[in-house]
């Protein structure tokens, strides 16, 4: 939140490397008990790819994304993190076998204070308003995926880090509207 905060005050956002793998391992981590304590079967595939991101707000987007899809999936469920490159991008998965979001509430999940299962926890409905927001600062985009019963699919696509870029720049900042870069 306080990358956020100071990206939105500053309307600038330094993107770097970030090396999924890592980053995978600690979204693990960080809800192995979660998942356990709901009976769900947490994994990540193992990956070296790296995108050009934010750390800490690509890490709040799929620590939202993992948790909810902990939350909506039943006891002996599975939730699922990867990552696949498509072309200059790498498209990164939170899948689940959860309860699955109806097909007319998909195009309102991103809004504010939405909660498609309030039965299901006591949060505000501001996580995914949040995370539709801090994609557009990063100019990522996503797509969501979804089947009543059979569980969802949000795929975030980031650009790929190319080695090339390593020896260019360290790092950029993202200034003005989202998407738009200036070295």
């Amino acid at each position: 939140m306080d990358a956020f905060y100071l990206a939105e005050r500053d309307n600038a956002l330094e993107v770097s490397s970030v090396g999924l793998g890592p980053l995978f391992w600690r979204l693990l981590n960080e809800n192995d008990d979660a998942a356990l304590q709901r009976g769900i079967d947490l994994r990540a595939i193992s990956t070296n790819a790296h995108v050009v991101s934010n750390p800490v707000l690509l890490g709040c987007i799929l620590r939202n994304l993992v948790t909810n899809a902990i939350r909506y999936t039943e006891p002996g469920g599975r939730v699922l993190i990867g990552c696949r490159r498509k072309g200059r991008e790498i498209r990164i998965d939170v899948y689940d076998t959860g309860i699955g979001i109806p097909e007319d509430q998909l195009p309102r999940i991103f809004e504010s204070f939405t909660r498609p299962a309030p039965e299901r926890g006591n949060g505000l409905g501001i996580g995914l308003a949040i995370v539709r927001r801090a994609l557009e600062v990063l100019g990522h985009r996503i797509e969501v995926r979804s089947v009543v019963g059979e569980g969802s699919l949000f795929s975030i696509y980031a650009p790929l880090w190319r080695q090339t870029q390593a020896k260019t720049h360290n790092s950029t900042f993202l200034e003005g509207s989202p998407g738009s870069r200036s070295v």
